[in-house]
């Protein structure tokens, strides 16, 4: 099954193909010294995707982390009722004899803490949790409960997720936040208010949009290495066709061999998938237009040419620095309506060019 009924972007393979390879080398470390490994996925989407532009699917999360070799000994995958009803569905024809998974159904914000009380006695196991959401639907208790589950282990969960950063600056306006319910969303998903410090840099013009990102991204892995205690965080932007950043891919360790796979696993994605998955995504657009024009070419003969604009600077760790100090502004709701973040379009946080973030 498809997560969408128009598919996927090159991007969302992009991600998932960053989640494989960290997860082959995950795997065969911990496995080397450990008999259980856990895999929780809070957002785990469908089994298989179909792209969106051209033929052909990808695995979905799930896939990949049950097909690991050396396996996990524990995979959790949560959804929402519908959607998770059908990726248990989709998983047990090849899956019905293997005890390793499971599907959880409901806000993975709120079934987190029963699935953590019920792995208890594996607690000591390595463990790398996978949040891709599809907004702002991580909140930072989650976050938090996730990192103090091993904190008295040499390693915490290591995490690997999706922030949406161009969406917030959409969702809250550079006239001021749109609304309660959706300065409340961005204090969830911070756990503080310390957000609106950079809010109010922008509304001033004190910032580009560009460094309001950047700031977004830094203050949440400021929190991380600060708040929850993570010794190293890395950040990957992913930036569409257009050259438009959808959304940013962030990880967070203790781990010494962690920390140097995912910066490997960062600079090749950087240097050779995104690339070749842009030109990919050019080549079949240029198809596209051809047949339009009534030119057809043989499948497997269509070029695929890496243009100079699809080429990319490698990957380069940066830590993040002290985020604007927290002010005393107070954000003015009055008389602006409320919107509920789950009612938002998440390709209206996009600009028209783009199409999906995920």
């Amino acid at each position: 099954m498809t997560s969408e009924a128009d598919g996927w972007d090159w991007w969302s393979e992009v991600k998932l193909q960053i989640l494989r390879d960290y997860l082959q080398a995950f795997t065969r470390v911990v496995r080397s010294g450990s008999v259980e490994a856990i895999y929780l996925d809070l957002f785990a989407g469908s089994y298989e995707n179909q792209r969106r532009h051209e033929p052909g699917t990808f695995a979905g999360s799930s896939q990949i982390a049950l097909n690991m070799d050396p396996s996990f000994t524990q995979l959790v995958f949560c959804e929402l009722d519908g959607p998770a009803q059908q990726l248990r569905a989709d998983i047990e024809p090849d899956r019905s004899n293997d005890l390793r998974w499971r599907v959880v159904e409901g806000d993975s914000n709120t079934t987190l803490p029963g699935i953590l009380a019920s792995l208890n006695a594996v607690r000591w196991a390595p463990t790398f949790a996978f949040l891709d959401p599809r907004g702002l639907q991580v909140e930072w208790d989650t976050v938090e409960t996730l990192a103090r589950w091993r904190a008295d282990k040499k390693t915490k969960v290591e995490q690997w997720m999706l922030f949406p950063e161009p969406a917030l600056a959409r969702v809250l306006g550079l006239q001021g936040a749109r609304g309660r319910n959706s300065a409340g969303r961005l204090s969830h998903l911070y756990g503080n208010d310390r957000w609106v410090a950079i809010h109010e840099l922008r509304r001033s013009g004190e910032i580009t949009p560009e460094e309001m990102r950047a700031e977004f991204v830094n203050l949440y892995r400021w929190q991380l290495e600060q708040d929850l205690g993570y010794k190293t965080t890395h950040a990957l932007q992913i930036v569409n066709t257009a050259g438009h950043p959808v959304y940013t891919m962030v990880f967070a360790t203790d781990s010494d061999p962690g920390d140097r796979i995912m910066a490997h696993v960062y600079g090749s994605t950087a240097t050779r998938t995104i690339p070749t998955m842009k030109a990919r995504a050019h080549a079949s657009r240029d198809r596209r237009r051809e047949e339009e024009r009534g030119v057809f070419r043989l499948p497997g003969l269509e070029p695929v040419v890496l243009r100079e604009a699809e080429k990319t600077k490698g990957y380069e760790h940066v830590p993040p620095w002290e985020p604007p100090p927290i002010t005393d502004v107070e954000l003015d709701l009055e008389g602006e309506a409320d919107i509920d973040p789950d009612d938002i379009d998440f390709e209206a946080w996009l600009d028209e060019s783009d199409s999906d973030s995920r």
